[in-house]
């Protein structure tokens, strides 16, 4: 009997010996490898407070996060944990929706973070914290931790992050940390109404576009007011509004603006605009409205019309020299009866007149060389004296194009501008 019970002594002794090993061991140490999963405080979880407590009070956790997300959008996040005299500090993060599950994806950028998942009500969860080498302070009584977060493939409504972190006083215990715990949420971008922008000479839909072209935006919710341009340079904000264009190489300008409208911009494609696909995006007070595709190429011609609607009489004058004498001519005249513009004859004059159309347009003053630059006047083949940037307007082109005699007495012929082997819009003048 007596052999029995210091059996059970030992057996006792030992148990207590181990348990007190498990809370004073390398687990119980402020969990510097990082923590269990599901230590954040979200809806089902506990925090870090159900171990570690009794430091002082006084510290600051944030985490940097944006109002918006969109779907698949990879943001870059930062949680911070501030308070001083503290030797190490640690962090745990989850994101989920409002249903409790996992929302999008969390990915380490360095060795100070790991991930893991787990299972909390049913919803898988995942979670990111820091590692040993991510407890140490970045500065004096600071840590912080950059990660990267990954939105769901589709919006999943509200997103909230619940952080947990640990403030710790580096004794190898529980006893004297910190926990401080915050959660934030972020919201889905509100939907973007579309935006098509086409040249403002030609309106073909879906055509490239050209850097340092005139183009226009069709869409609603583009401004709250009409307002014009007045001032040159080309304002980069009317009544509000804005326009980014994000070109291939993902670099964002500002585009100059002539006019705002609610469902009609024109505006500058910017200069430096690189070829390929831009993303096009028009703000309001800084915040997203509307949003298009666009294809940039180095060359896009359209010619303008008169009643700018890319038909119908040019939008051009005539250029008459007539010994030492030059002289502009209109080519165009109103018609308030129909409500249009409609063209008025040329008088081609004596043989010794020099005749030229002036020509103007948007999108290829970027030509690769000006004999690239040709033109057909009712179908005959008509000289292109120059296509270059008019002088005074900002994306405004134009091309010199002489008129052929053997036209006289065609009327009403078509003009086509063909630049780097790409024909603009069609375009008419009347030849008497």
């Amino acid at each position: 009997m007596r052999i029995h019970l210091l059996k059970l002594t030992i057996i006792l002794s030992l148990g207590i010996s181990f348990a007190i090993y498990s809370l004073n061991g390398s687990t119980a140490r402020a969990f510097s490898g990082g923590p269990d999963p599901s230590l954040t405080g979200a809806p089902g979880e506990l925090t870090c407070s159900s171990c570690h407590g009794g430091g002082p009070t006084g510290g600051t956790l944030s985490i940097n996060l944006p109002a918006n997300y969109s779907p698949n959008q990879e943001i870059t996040l930062t949680v911070t944990l501030a308070q001083q005299n503290r030797q190490r500090y640690g962090f745990q993060l989850t994101a989920i929706d409002d249903g409790g599950k996992r929302a999008g994806d969390l990915t380490p950028s360095d060795n100070r973070t790991q991930t893991q998942l787990n299972t909390v009500s049913g919803n898988e969860r995942q979670y990111i914290n820091h590692t040993s080498a991510g407890n140490t302070p970045v500065t004096a009584g600071q840590g912080s931790w950059t990660f990267r977060w990954k939105a769901p493939a589709q919006s999943v409504g509200r997103v909230t992050f619940y952080v947990a972190g640990n403030a710790a006083n580096g004794n190898l215990t529980t006893t004297g940390d910190t926990i401080y715990t915050i959660n934030q949420s972020i919201q889905p971008a509100p939907t973007l109404s579309a935006l098509a922008t086409v040249s403002a000479a030609s309106f073909a839909p879906g055509a490239p576009l050209a850097a340092n072209q005139i183009v226009a935006g069709f869409g609603t919710g583009l401004s709250a007011n009409i307002v014009p341009a007045t001032t040159v340079p080309l304002p980069t904000q009317l009544d509000g509004t804005t326009i980014g264009v994000r070109d291939s190489g993902g670099v964002e300008r500002p585009a100059g603006l002539f006019f705002v409208a609610p469902n009609q911009v024109n505006y500058l494609i910017p200069a430096a605009t690189a070829l390929g696909a831009a993303t096009i995006t028009v703000r309001r007070n800084g915040v997203d409205t509307a949003q298009g595709t666009a294809t940039i190429e180095a060359v896009a011609p359209g010619l303008f019309s008169a009643n700018a609607n890319g038909q119908g009489v040019a939008a051009a004058v005539l250029f008459r020299r007539r010994g030492m004498v030059d002289t502009f001519e209109p080519i165009a005249q109103f018609n308030s009866t129909v409500g249009r513009f409609e063209p008025l004859e040329i008088d081609m004059g004596p043989e010794t007149d020099v005749v030229f159309l002036i020509a103007f347009g948007a999108g290829f003053r970027g030509l690769s060389a000006q004999t690239a630059a040709t033109a057909t006047i009712g179908g005959t083949a008509a000289p292109v004296g120059a296509a270059i940037a008019a002088p005074g307007f900002e994306g405004l082109d134009q091309a010199n194009i002489a008129i052929p005699r053997s036209l006289i007495g065609r009327k009403v012929v078509d003009v086509i501008l063909t630049v780097d082997g790409k024909p603009s819009n069609t375009v008419q003048i009347s030849i008497k």
